[in-house]
């Protein structure tokens, strides 16, 4: 039996992870897999339990089992290590697991990942920290910063609809400076991102890879309630680089964001609290993760 251990978070995904752990161990055991179980308590936890399992030897790969942030939290933990992390869907919108091929119910996931390959990816940083989808500035980092984390806890997807509506009617959509290398640029909505897929099956950056070391930039120019509204409903339908107030290209160095005191910044889908400016890159360690094969769209 290889060595592993299970971190989940209890509260992910409306308690999914929670009344699915026993079996999603039960499935890593007959892949070959023999796991311990631990549970997260509070922010950061996954974080150093990652990391003290990675220092102690004793383990191969961690799986996560829970939403994106716990992914990312446990990532961090393991970064610098030869620990290979295990993405499991525990979440809402699994963004990440989608984006690397996992299928999106956990059992299933559980029974690919026993038997996936070992393979590197990279990860962002945000001001050294780590991140492993994107880092936005706008509309969206507004919602993630007023949500409700017990409505989404209850209702999902429909919770952060719900806490989005006030936050589209308040937001003054200020303009977020933008710097890549002598390129100077302004947005109200900034994107940078180190997979595609955005809110859950939405293609934000469609040539954005986390095997490479680029990250994509995407900036709506367009400003207002209505604007955001068009904007979301064309990434719905997949249009929305064709629009002529998109733009998306690729950064192979640092990206730099500035604005007003007070504009909102979301990392992973969590509330990102530091000050402006912030630099965002690509992480100078590899992360080894269980995952399928890429492919041109990983």
């Amino acid at each position: 039996m290889r060595e592993g251990a299970l971190i989940y978070n209890p509260a992910a995904g409306r308690r999914r992870a929670e009344r699915l752990r026993a079996a999603v161990g039960a499935a890593l055991h007959a892949g070959g897999w023999r796991v311990e179980a631990h549970a997260t308590d509070a922010v950061g936890a996954a974080t150093t339990m990652a990391r003290q399992l990675a220092a102690s030897g004793s383990v191969e790969a961690v799986f996560a089992l829970g939403g994106d942030g716990t992914l990312r939290e446990v990532a961090a933990g393991l970064l610098g290590s030869e620990v290979a992390l295990g993405p499991l869907p525990g979440g809402t919108s699994n963004v990440l697991t989608r984006s690397l091929g996992v299928p999106r119910d956990p059992l299933a996931a559980a029974r690919l990942l026993a038997g996936a390959p070992r393979r590197a990816i990279r990860a962002g940083r945000c001001d050294g920290e780590p991140f492993l989808m994107m880092v936005s500035a706008g509309f969206d980092a507004a919602v993630v910063a007023t949500m409700d984390g017990a409505l989404k806890a209850r209702w999902g997807l429909a919770g952060v609809a719900w806490t989005g509506l006030p936050a589209w009617w308040r937001y003054d959509y200020p303009l977020v400076e933008v710097g890549t290398g002598d390129v100077r640029d302004a947005a109200p909505f900034v994107a940078v991102c180190n997979i595609p897929h955005y809110g859950g099956p939405y293609c934000l950056a469609p040539g954005a890879r986390c095997d490479d070391d680029s990250l994509e930039l995407v900036l709506y120019r367009r400003r207002g309630r209505l604007a955001a509204l068009g904007f979301l409903r064309d990434l719905a339908r997949g249009r929305h680089h064709h629009r002529p107030d998109v733009a998306i290209r690729t950064c192979t160095g640092e990206v730099t964001l500035d604005g007003p005191a007070g504009t909102p910044l979301q990392v992973d889908g969590d509330p990102w609290r530091g000050p402006l400016p912030l630099t965002v890159g690509v992480h100078q360690h590899p992360l080894w993760i269980l995952a399928p094969p890429a492919t041109p769209s990983a």
